[in-house]
Order: C-alpha cells, then sequence, then structure tokens
C-alpha cells in the first residue's frame, strides 16, 4: 500500500498495517474554505502523479472526496445518493468534483469515497472539533446556528474503506457517513459535558441547511457499518474517544 498525504486520515492508513495493492490519496488541500488556486493545482497535480503510478503499477487508487454541501449543495433533510447531481457551492467543492472527474476519466481502477466529517487523533487545530474544543478551553464558543455535521471516526472509515477494497466494486463512488448529522449546538454541548467546563456561546445565524446523505450502497458493500454503533448518539461516542479526559 502507498500512501500519499501526512494528514490524519493518511497517518490512520499507514498505522492500520493494511496490507493492499492500492494507491491511498489522502492530500487534499488543508481548508474547505480556501479559495486559493495554487492549493488546488498541488492536489490536482499531486492527483495526476498518483493516477500514472496506480495505473503503471496496475494498481487501485482510492480518493478522498466530500459528502458534505460543499459538493452535493444545501439539503432538504432527504439522503443524497451518490447518484445524484450535485451542485456544489463553493469552491472546494467545485474543486472536489473535477478531482473526481480527472479520476474518472483517465480510466484508473478506482474507488472514490465521499466523506462527512471525519474525526481522530493528530487533526489540524483549524478542523472542527479541534477548534471548538480549543474554543471551550478558553470560555467562549461561536456556534453557526443551522450548521449540521455528521461525524464519523477515523478507525470506522478505515475499516470500511478495507471492507471496501476487498469486495467487488470496481470504478465506483461511495458516501462513507453515519447518516445522523447533528447540530453544531449538538457537539458544543457534549464537549462542554465531558470537559466539565462552563463556557459562553455565541451564536451567528446561517441558513438552515437540512444536510443528510444516503448510506445505503456502504451499508450493503460494507457489512460491518453495521457493527459500528451508527445512531443519533454516535457522535457522542467519536467524541468521547477522543476528547473525553
Amino acid at each position: 500500500m502507498e500512501v500519499v498525504g501526512d494528514g490524519m486520515i493518511a497517518r490512520a492508513f499507514v498505522n492500520s498495517g493494511m496490507r493492499m495493492d492500492v494507491v491511498v490519496f489522502a492530500a487534499g488541500v488543508s481548508r474547505s474554505t480556501t479559495t486559493e488556486a495554487t492549493e488546488f493545482g498541488r492536489e490536482a497535480d499531486l492527483l495526476h502523479e498518483a493516477i500514472g503510478d496506480a495505473r503503471a503499477g496496475r494498481r487501485r487508487l482510492l480518493y478522498f472526496s466530500t459528502a458534505s454541501a460543499h459538493l452535493y449543495g444545501n439539503g432538504d433533510g432527504s439522503p443524497r445518493s451518490e447518484e445524484d447531481p450535485v451542485h456544489p457551492t463553493t469552491a472546494y467543492g467545485r474543486h472536489k468534483v473535477a478531482m473526481e472527474e480527472m479520476i474518472r476519466t483517465s480510466g484508473v481502477d478506482h474507488l472514490i469515497l465521499r466523506v462527512t466529517e471525519v474525526v481522530g487523533p493528530h487533526q489540524r487545530r483549524h478542523q472542527l472539533l479541534p477548534a471548538l474544543f480549543c474554543q471551550v478551553n478558553e470560555g467562549e464558543v461561536t456556534i453557526y446556528r443551522g450548521a449540521r455535521r455528521d461525524l464519523i471516526d477515523v478507525a470506522d472509515l478505515v475499516t470500511i474503506a478495507a471492507e471496501l477494497l476487498c469486495g467487488d466494486l470496481r470504478h465506483a463512488t461511495v458516501n462513507i457517513a453515519s447518516g445522523h448529522p447533528v447540530t453544531a449546538d449538538e457537539i458544543v454541548s457534549h464537549l462542554l459535558e465531558i470537559s466539565g467546563r462552563a463556557a459562553t456561546k455565541v451564536y451567528v445565524d446561517i441558513p438552515a441547511n437540512d444536510y443528510n446523505v444516503s448510506t445505503k450502497r456502504m451499508a450493503r458493500h460494507a457489512p460491518s457499518s453495521a457493527r459500528m454503533g451508527f445512531s443519533p448518539t454516535y457522535y457522542r461516542n467519536v467524541i468521547d474517544r477522543y476528547y473525553r479526559c
């Protein structure tokens, strides 16, 4: 297994001990809010090289895209499937659509995983959970009212990815999510509960986004996901694993 990248997801695969003839591409842009062409260009160049390496070695390419509103667009509560049209709302979303298309048109054997909000060790400080936890410790938390996130443990992501790679899916795209998005307020409230701290909540109103994605394909091709405890309280288990003292 060759891993491209050095962030949380890349490290999780390196440390998994997985032995597969696959190129794992986990070297995306640093922030989903970026609009810098140089960052997008860097990922595109790296991906082009990884596609070439995979094709030359007759290996599969595993690519991590996004299952967020950045790509699918604002939701109406109905789960968005991999077959639904995408309506990217940001430069990041449009970039991910372009990277997916690069892979598909290259002809390389691939698996594209559209993931939601991955949580685990070694996350960068600006990412959602580390940023909120830091604000909790500082005593004031900004909460975007209307924001919803579907948290998934990076360990569960690796397990699901391994099962999918061992299966019969080829040239496919799969949503990876718990299927139970929660509000930012719920996430912050649980962080406050497990930390035992008090903090002022500062609310910022943003347009409501009843965002959700379909996990039917994931469940069908990765039966182990049924044993991961995906439920309305799964997000608490994920937070507890990495943030409970």
